[in-house]
Formats: structure tokens, sequence, C-alpha cells
């Protein structure tokens, strides 16, 4: 499952184009970046975040409003928490906590 959420957020990298090509490090994320990126960058870690927290054995479905509830509150708890890692952040928001 992991894989077919990897190619399918490769895919969407591709397909904003080399122009905006970045190279993000996750262990390294501030809430501040997050809030500072692109629409397309941070659907895309959203993306991530989403696939990374889940269990293995979870079924292979995106659910785009669930996702976006997520990240909505993902952008809420940064804005409130510029300093923290994103990591941190997103660790009880993504797995549903």
């Amino acid at each position: 499952m992991r894989t077919i959420l990897a190619t399918a957020l490769a895919g969407a990298l591709v397909s904003a184009g080399s122009a905006s090509a970045q190279v993000v490090d996750m262990n390294t994320v501030t809430c501040n970046d997050f809030n500072g990126f692109k629409k397309d960058t941070t659907f895309a870690i959203v993306m991530w975040l989403d696939a990374y927290y889940r269990d293995e054995d979870d079924p292979p479905i995106i659910d785009f409003e669930k996702l976006g509830q997520k990240a909505g509150r993902l952008a809420v708890y940064c804005s409130q928490n510029p300093t923290h890692s994103l990591t941190t952040a997103a660790e009880p928001i993504m797995e549903g906590k």
C-alpha cells in the first residue's frame, strides 16, 4: 500500500513541474516552514504524512474530505505553534488522536 501512495505522490510532484522542484527534509521541517510552502507543496506533504502515519494493513483509500480536514487542523496547529517540528505536530492529527 505504501508503494501505491508513494507512486501517487511522486506523480503529483512530477506534475508540479521542474521549475518548482525542491527537496523537503521532513526531519527538519517546522510548522513555520509548512505554513510558508506553496499550496501544491503543502498538499504533497499532507499526502505523504497521511501515508506515513497509516498502519501497513490499512486499506489503500484516499478520502480527500478527511485529508482536507486533517490539513486544516494541521495548519491551525502550526499557525499557533510555528517553532514545533511538523512531524511532531502531525502525528496526533494524522493518527486521528
